[in-house]
């Protein structure tokens, strides 16, 4: 098994959850780590795929349209 890492802590207050120094550049958006594999385990938002994880933020970050032709 792969190694737990917390990306997110829920919070209280205004913000609904706070990033963690762990969570990879460019992920700002719950929605997109859960869609790349996250998940809420308690108050931590967490992935067990690193790796995998980054490669789905930085796709997530490309807006280049591939054209077939």
């Amino acid at each position: 098994m792969s190694e737990r890492v917390v990306l997110a802590h829920r919070t209280s207050g205004f913000v609904p959850y706070q990033w963690t120094e762990e969570a990879p550049e460019g992920l700002d958006d719950e929605d997109v780590a859960i869609a790349c594999g996250a998940q809420w385990e308690g108050d931590e938002l967490v992935t067990y795929d690193l790796s995998g994880l980054r490669l789905g933020v930085a796709s997530e970050d490309d807006d280049f349209l591939n054209d077939n032709d």
